[in-house]
This record gives C-alpha cells, structure tokens and sequence, in this order.
C-alpha cells in the first residue's frame, strides 16, 4: 500500500497563478495556439507533463500553470500554488479586478484496464473533435503520457478542459478553467 502512495504523490499535478507572463523557454512546448477576442487575447500551451494558459485583458495577465513538478519555475509574479490532489475548486479576482478565474480539479487513478478504457475514450474523443492533444509513448525511464485540452473561446471569457493521463501511474487529472473579463471592472 505505501509503495501505491508513493506512486501516487509522484504522478500528480500542481497549479501555479502567476501574474505576468512567463517566457516559452521555460517549457518543452507540444502544442500551441492563440486566442484573440476583443476583450482579451490568451496563449495556451500543451507542455510536457501539462499545460500553461496566459490570459491577458487590458493592462493585466494572470497564468495559469498546471505541471508534473510541484516547484515554481520562479517567484517573481507568483500569486498562489496548489496541488492538484483530490477534487479541488478555487476562486478568485485577479489583481487589478478585471480577470476573474475559477477552476475544478479532479485526480483519479484507476486500475490498469480502466485507465487504459479512459485513456482509449479521451484519445477517440479528441481525434474527432480536433483537439489540442500531446501523447509521449513510454522509454525507459518514465511512462507515457496523454495531455488533450478543449478550449471553448467566447467574446468575455476562455473555457479550457484538460484531460491528463500518466501510464506510470494510471493517473488521470482533469481540469476545468474559467477566465473571465469582468465588464466594467476598469
């Protein structure tokens, strides 16, 4: 039982807000893509192990960070760590008052044939619906990896869901995130 402990503390996710961007150099970058409306423009990165999310609006950014390792990449503009363990929910106003941001997190880790039942859904339903989607197959070293993210653009507001699958671990964390433009706010 403690070596399944073990294991699970070392397949999970955390979240970091930052309130600035962050350079791409930080990042093995699998996918990209550019959201620009006019109330805000958002870069969302599928990264190794994750995927990074900067919303900007007006004259503010907040990011949203999800990744393997639990350490912050720096401290400069970091607003707040969270690990991804359980079911979560979390809420708040960006400094500045005009990003609003709300997010649900959920870890599940399953057994072998379910994850791989899971992991044989997510990958069908990301195919057919052309989704931003990053899988690195197993070495050596580590297990393979599955990271599909739904991004849902509107006029005021970014919704992103992430599906992440560690084979190592039989580890599956999704995510559901909201930013949100507050009208009036500036």
């Amino acid at each position: 039982m403690s070596n399944r402990t073990k294991q699970r503390r070392s397949g999970g996710l955390t979240l970091l807000l930052y309130q600035r961007t962050l350079h791409p150099e930080l990042f093995r970058i699998l996918a990209s893509e550019k959201v620009n409306r006019r109330a805000y423009e958002a870069e969302v990165w599928l990264i190794e192990g994750g995927h990074v999310i900067a919303f900007t609006a007006g004259k503010n950014t907040l990011v949203e960070v999800i990744m393997t390792s639990g350490e912050p990449l720096t401290d400069r503009g970091l607003l707040q760590t969270i690990p991804c363990r359980g079911e979560k929910y979390h809420e708040m106003t960006a400094p500045g008052g005009n990003i609003k941001y709300m997010i649900s997190t959920q870890e599940e880790q399953l057994t072998q044939t379910l994850f791989e039942a899971t992991k044989h859904e997510i990958a069908n339903y990301a195919s057919k619906r052309e989704l931003m989607t990053a899988e690195i197959p197993p070495t050596l070293e580590s297990g393979g990896t599955l990271s599909v993210l739904d991004i849902e653009r509107r006029s005021h507001e970014l919704l992103v869901q992430s599906f992440h699958l560690f084979d190592e671990t039989q580890m599956v964390i999704k995510t559901q995130a909201i930013l949100e433009v507050v009208r009036g706010a500036l």
